[in-house]
């Protein structure tokens, strides 16, 4: 006899208002973060993604969040978002924005910061959001409404479960895109005083 066929995958619903201030709540409550990512950078001139990896570290503070990006492969680099500047170090030198003076940069850096602090009222002035979600798994979809961001970026893709990012997807208005997944994600992370000084600062320069 003909088996039936399998019922269709059940797709995520839209979530409420309510869910996604839930959402964010959440992240907004964290203590800190660390964890591993994997980013590939997909370009339409490239035959292979660019891939990268480290672990980044974030802590929310009171008005002046921070964040660090270590990258280990394919070459060593710190990147420090503090404030209002971006700071970089890699085996060729160091550079400093001012992210007051670059709009575009500043808005990108603030997509992430934002995001990982939990902050509605900030990414609600940057995006149109909307939260799909299925018990404890969703996906939060960003799409810019503020110029320049909006001419550079088409849309930003965030997929966890509970307050665990899984992976974050930016999708560029030319086509290219970046993947970022995330693993071993500590979202009850505390820095000591030691580890704040080592961990969200540039290593010496080399003479």
């Amino acid at each position: 006899a003909a088996q039936a066929p399998a019922p269709a995958p059940v797709a995520a619903a839209p979530a409420s208002a309510a869910a996604l201030d839930g959402l964010l709540a959440r992240f907004a409550a964290m203590s800190g973060l660390q964890a591993k990512f994997r980013e590939e950078k997909r370009m339409a001139l490239l035959a292979a993604p660019l891939v990268s990896e480290g672990t980044i570290y974030f802590v929310p503070g009171a008005g002046s969040p921070r964040l660090a990006r270590h990258t280990t492969s394919p070459a060593p680099s710190v990147v420090l978002i503090d404030g209002g500047a971006l700071r970089f170090a890699d085996g060729a030198g160091r550079e400093e924005i001012a992210l007051d003076r670059n709009p575009p940069v500043r808005l990108f850096v603030d997509s992430f910061v934002k995001i990982f602090a939990g902050d509605r009222a900030a990414l609600a002035r940057m995006y149109a959001m909307e939260l799909s979600a299925e018990g404890e798994h969703w996906t939060l979809r960003l799409k810019p409404k503020v110029s320049p961001i909006d001419k550079l970026v088409e849309r930003v893709e965030i997929t966890g479960e509970g307050v665990v990012i899984a992976s974050m997807r930016v999708v560029e208005v030319g086509g290219d895109e970046t993947v970022t997944t995330f693993s071993a994600v500590d979202t009850a992370r505390r820095f000591t005083a030691e580890e704040t000084a080592t961990l969200f600062s540039l290593p010496p320069a080399r003479r």
